[in-house]
């Protein structure tokens, strides 16, 4: 399945020392089963790099046994990995990143990492407003041939490959934990449907825990693989700025969407328009677009004859979304018929399902 320089990438990975340690052993040697065929031969070289307890553990661990069974816990969770030696590694990262991960572990479709892309980051804590920007540009960029690229947390994260999925797009989630840990937990079913219907990766071994200081590195990732990086709210001091920040430093294109001066929400995404010549402020998806030379998609919908009760069921959604409690209390229809009449609105793509059981109009 593996060569021999992805299983040496692969045993390299399983150690506890940073990515810049592991670039610079491999940089001591022509290739990365060289690393592993001579590693004891070239202690002194090591031990410029490494101490001499990790050195130890990693000498006694060079063996085909161990390496097979990480390849044999990585098959039965599912997992597939890239590897700095894998022919098709992401340009992105090799080109983008001083460090770039010696390892990607990964579920879904690894070809997504070359299509266009954009990443939207926000803020965890979305307001109304961040909610309503981070859907309407997941989906109008989705629509518009975009992948959408996301770190799976709380917020701006959640919402924007939620929508992008909602839209069948494509969406690339990138963790800050090991691939067979969900964080957060509640986010489990995107999990499973992003490795479904698109792409998850990380640069952690399995097993990592969602530590604080696995972000910032996880966010360089992020900012790396996209062709953009559109920010849609964010506080003054946050991880959204620092992955705007590191964007910038690699000369990707960075879009900021303007708030309220009287948000705190918004001090970051302003701060961002104010203080770079580079950063682009965008208030529709044509401002995107138009960078990219790209003529936005007609959004053209089937005219569809609703029968009466679909038509009472869409009227009162018109007035905002309702649970399905309130949609029988409001049309006093029988949940079996309602039923019925949601998922037909839902299959001519006139409404859609939220999570909770809320229902609301398809946005245009």
């Amino acid at each position: 399945m593996y060569n021999n320089n992805e299983r040496a990438c692969i045993w390299l990975d399983s150690f506890n020392i940073s990515t810049k340690k592991k670039i610079s052993l491999l940089n001591l040697f022509n290739s990365a089963e060289e690393l592993l065929s001579e590693f004891k031969n070239c202690r002194d070289d090591i031990l410029e790099i490494i101490d001499i307890q990790i050195y130890n553990q990693m000498a006694i661990l060079i063996d085909d046994n161990y390496i097979d069974k990480l390849i044999n816990s990585l098959m039965i969770k599912n997992v597939k990995v890239l590897t700095i030696a894998s022919e098709i590694y992401p340009h992105k990262l090799s080109d983008n990143l001083v460090d770039p991960p010696i390892v990607l572990y990964y579920k879904g479709n690894i070809e997504l990492l070359d299509t266009l892309s954009i990443a939207i980051v926000g803020a965890r804590r979305l307001t109304r407003y961040g909610k309503d920007v981070t859907e309407k540009f997941s989906r109008e960029l989705s629509l518009n041939g975009f992948c959408i690229i996301s770190g799976l947390a709380r917020g701006a994260d959640t919402v924007a490959h939620t929508e992008c999925l909602l839209n069948e797009g494509k969406t690339v989630a990138v963790l800050g934990c090991g691939i067979d840990v969900v964080y957060p937990k509640e986010n489990k079913d995107l999990y499973n449907e992003i490795a479904k219907n698109g792409l998850i990766i990380s640069e952690f071994p399995l097993g990592t825990e969602p530590y604080s200081y696995n972000f910032p590195q996880r966010n360089r990732i992020i900012s790396a693989l996209a062709d953009g990086v559109l920010v849609t709210e964010a506080g003054e001091k946050s991880g959204t700025i620092i992955t705007a920040n590191l964007a910038l430093d690699m000369g990707k294109e960075l879009y900021a969407v303007p708030g309220s001066i009287f948000s705190e929400q918004s001090i970051g995404t302003n701060n961002l328009i104010k203080s770079y010549d580079n950063v682009f402020m965008v208030t529709n998806v044509n401002d995107i677009l138009k960078q990219f030379n790209i003529k936005e998609r007609d959004m053209v919908k089937d005219v569809i004859q609703l029968d009466f009760l679909q038509q009472c069921v869409v009227d009162e959604l018109s007035k905002g979304r309702l649970h399905i409690e309130e949609i029988i209390t409001k049309t006093n229809m029988e949940i079996g018929s309602l039923f019925a009449v949601l998922q037909g609105l839902i299959s001519a793509r006139i409404i859609r399902q939220l999570p909770g059981n809320f229902y609301e109009l398809q946005p245009n």
